[in-house]
């Protein structure tokens, strides 16, 4: 198991690469990488339009 000090060294990487939009693969784990929503709008039952703003996520796909 990891101790602290490295672990949080692996997260700044982590957060630092992903910032980029740059994809950060940890073998035996998976990748991470970032995808971009775009805006969407849904008419809710009372007849209200309601839109969802465009926002980046964090994807992740574990490896095989």
């Amino acid at each position: 198991m990891l101790d602290k000090k490295a672990e949080q060294k692996i997260i700044k990487i982590l957060a630092t690469q992903l910032k980029k939009h740059q994809q950060v693969q940890i073998n035996g784990l998976g990748t991470f990488s970032v995808e971009h929503k775009k805006q969407e709008q849904h008419q809710e039952k009372d007849g209200r339009i309601v839109m969802t703003p465009p926002a980046d996520i964090i994807a992740f796909t574990p490896e095989q």
